[in-house]
Protein backbone atom coordinates (compact mmCIF):
# COMPACT_ATOMS: atom_id res chain seq x y z
CA UNK A 1 0.00 0.00 0.00
CA UNK A 2 1.12 3.55 -0.68
CA UNK A 3 1.55 6.43 1.68
CA UNK A 4 -1.54 7.67 3.46
CA UNK A 5 -3.25 10.53 1.61
CA UNK A 6 -3.71 13.85 3.41
CA UNK A 7 -7.15 14.57 4.86
CA UNK A 8 -8.95 17.77 4.02
CA UNK A 9 -9.10 20.15 6.97
CA UNK A 10 -12.48 21.52 5.87
CA UNK A 11 -14.90 21.09 2.93
CA UNK A 12 -13.99 22.90 -0.29
CA UNK A 13 -17.14 23.88 -2.25
CA UNK A 14 -17.59 24.80 -5.91
CA UNK A 15 -21.10 25.98 -6.84
CA UNK A 16 -23.19 27.27 -9.72
CA UNK A 17 -26.86 28.12 -10.21
CA UNK A 18 -28.85 25.41 -11.99
CA UNK A 19 -31.86 27.55 -12.94
CA UNK A 20 -33.70 30.83 -12.38
CA UNK A 21 -35.20 29.51 -9.13
CA UNK A 22 -31.66 29.72 -7.75
CA UNK A 23 -31.31 25.97 -7.22
CA UNK A 24 -27.61 25.21 -6.86
CA UNK A 25 -25.39 22.42 -8.07
CA UNK A 26 -22.63 22.00 -5.51
CA UNK A 27 -19.44 20.06 -6.06
CA UNK A 28 -17.64 19.66 -2.75
CA UNK A 29 -14.35 18.07 -1.77
CA UNK A 30 -14.75 16.79 1.79
CA UNK A 31 -13.89 14.04 4.26
CA UNK A 32 -16.31 11.18 4.95
CA UNK A 33 -15.77 8.91 7.93
CA UNK A 34 -17.67 5.61 7.71
CA UNK A 35 -18.58 4.07 11.07
CA UNK A 36 -15.58 2.20 12.46
CA UNK A 37 -13.37 2.90 9.43
CA UNK A 38 -10.67 5.33 8.40
CA UNK A 39 -11.78 8.68 6.94
CA UNK A 40 -11.73 9.02 3.15
CA UNK A 41 -11.60 12.07 0.92
CA UNK A 42 -14.67 12.25 -1.32
CA UNK A 43 -16.15 14.44 -4.02
CA UNK A 44 -19.86 15.11 -3.55
CA UNK A 45 -21.99 16.42 -6.44
CA UNK A 46 -25.35 17.48 -5.02
CA UNK A 47 -28.42 19.51 -5.95
CA UNK A 48 -29.45 22.15 -3.41
CA UNK A 49 -33.02 23.45 -3.73
CA UNK A 50 -34.54 26.69 -2.45
CA UNK A 51 -36.94 26.02 0.44
CA UNK A 52 -39.92 28.17 1.46
CA UNK A 53 -37.74 30.15 3.86
CA UNK A 54 -35.47 31.13 0.97
CA UNK A 55 -32.51 28.97 1.97
CA UNK A 56 -30.73 26.49 -0.26
CA UNK A 57 -30.90 23.05 1.35
CA UNK A 58 -29.30 19.80 0.15
CA UNK A 59 -31.51 17.24 -1.58
CA UNK A 60 -31.05 13.50 -1.96
CA UNK A 61 -30.27 14.10 -5.63
CA UNK A 62 -26.56 13.67 -6.03
CA UNK A 63 -23.63 11.34 -5.82
CA UNK A 64 -20.59 10.97 -3.57
CA UNK A 65 -17.49 9.03 -4.52
CA UNK A 66 -13.86 8.68 -3.59
CA UNK A 67 -11.70 11.49 -4.98
CA UNK A 68 -9.78 8.72 -6.72
CA UNK A 69 -12.73 8.57 -9.17
CA UNK A 70 -12.64 12.32 -9.90
CA UNK A 71 -10.56 11.91 -13.08
CA UNK A 72 -13.18 9.44 -14.40
CA UNK A 73 -15.99 11.89 -13.61
CA UNK A 74 -14.11 14.77 -15.27
CA UNK A 75 -13.46 12.65 -18.36
CA UNK A 76 -17.14 11.65 -18.64
CA UNK A 77 -18.29 15.28 -18.30
CA UNK A 78 -15.71 16.41 -20.88
CA UNK A 79 -16.92 13.74 -23.30
CA UNK A 80 -20.56 14.77 -22.76
CA UNK A 81 -19.63 18.42 -23.38
CA UNK A 82 -17.79 17.56 -26.59
CA UNK A 83 -20.71 15.46 -27.85
CA UNK A 84 -23.26 18.17 -26.98
CA UNK A 85 -21.18 20.70 -28.95
CA UNK A 86 -20.82 18.26 -31.86
CA UNK A 87 -24.60 17.76 -31.96
CA UNK A 88 -25.27 21.50 -31.80
CA UNK A 89 -27.03 21.24 -28.44
CA UNK A 90 -25.23 24.30 -27.06
CA UNK A 91 -25.77 27.82 -28.35
CA UNK A 92 -22.07 28.60 -28.20
CA UNK A 93 -21.29 30.42 -24.94
CA UNK A 94 -19.79 28.61 -21.97
CA UNK A 95 -22.11 30.46 -19.55
CA UNK A 96 -25.33 28.59 -20.30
Amino acid sequence: MGARKPELAEPIPFRFFKNRRKDVVAVTLQVFTPAGKDPINVVDVRLFAMNRAGANVPTSKGVSMSVNRLPDLAKAVSQALAKARELGLLDGGDDE
